[in-house]
């Protein structure tokens, strides 16, 4: 069945180089809004032409950080009193689009943020049990929203003051990787960048035991093992992102040691 956009929503995207997960994911999204932004930050992938074939004019800035991007993004969607944010790896799927239209149609004033639960997926499949349930406040009434960071820079939540906050059950899609290959390397870049903003940790008990716990909560606890080898593959993710952000750390107290600042001092 197919069903009319919602006039009182907003899909607003950020983007950079996306053609991998963006033609699926902005699909989905124009049959749910006539109403989508799009902020670009230099793409030269084709992602400019896609949107331009969608009827969609990007907005161009240039790269700072995810707070300031995505803020700057959400401050463009004031057409319409919802806004739906997403990246642009991650898909609205069928069941999730239907509970959103119908959450909408009965909302309050007193209504001002719905989570939707996140599923990643790896290889061509979802990982119905890693990571699960990860819930992210994704769709939320326009001015009543702001995004925070974290201290390195490179992750970003979004909040409401006031009002009450609901779940919305169905799946956003979450193809945040291509393969393995691709996924043990951000998680890498990701541990070290974490690594070096964080303040806390590097010590040998953190290397020895931090990252047999995180793949342990992930393949036991969460029943990552029920997702096959592709579970096993996000267990080890998880844990060379906490080995990586560990050693990082080790090396900065490491360099602090052998250099102090006194050292330095004219």
């Amino acid at each position: 069945m197919t069903h009319a956009p919602i006039d009182d929503l907003t899909v607003c995207y950020t983007t950079f180089n996306s053609m991998r997960t963006l033609p699926e994911s902005l699909e989905a999204a124009r049959s749910l809004s006539n109403h989508i932004v799009v902020v670009d930050s230099g793409s030269t992938d084709g992602t400019i032409e896609l949107c331009q074939s969608h009827g969609i004019e990007p907005t161009h800035r240039n790269w700072t950080t995810m707070v300031e991007q995505r803020s700057f993004a959400m401050s463009l969607c004031g057409e319409t009193p919802w806004t739906l944010l997403l990246d642009s790896d991650e898909t609205v799927l069928d069941e999730l689009a239907l509970n959103i239209r119908q959450a909408l149609a009965v909302a309050t004033a007193q209504d001002t943020g719905f989570q939707v639960n996140r599923i990643v997926w790896l290889d061509g499949r979802a990982l119905r049990h890693t990571f699960q349930p990860e819930w992210r406040l994704r769709l939320v009434r326009h001015g009543a929203a702001v995004i925070k960071g974290d201290n390195s820079g490179g992750h970003d939540r979004i909040e409401v003051a006031n009002g009450r906050v609901h779940k919305i059950q169905g799946g956003l899609k979450h193809d945040s990787w291509a393969n393995v290959s691709e996924m043990l390397a951000r998680d890498a870049f990701l541990g070290a960048r974490t690594g070096r903003a964080a303040r806390r940790g590097g010590r040998i008990g953190n290397l020895a035991f931090n990252p047999a716990w995180s793949f342990f909560k992930q393949l036991i606890l969460k029943r990552a093992f029920l997702d096959g080898w592709r579970g096993w593959a996000a267990a080890t993710g998880v844990a060379a992102y906490t080995l990586c952000k560990h050693v990082t750390i080790m090396e900065q107290r490491g360099l602090e040691r052998e250099c102090p600042e006194s050292d330095n001092a004219d």
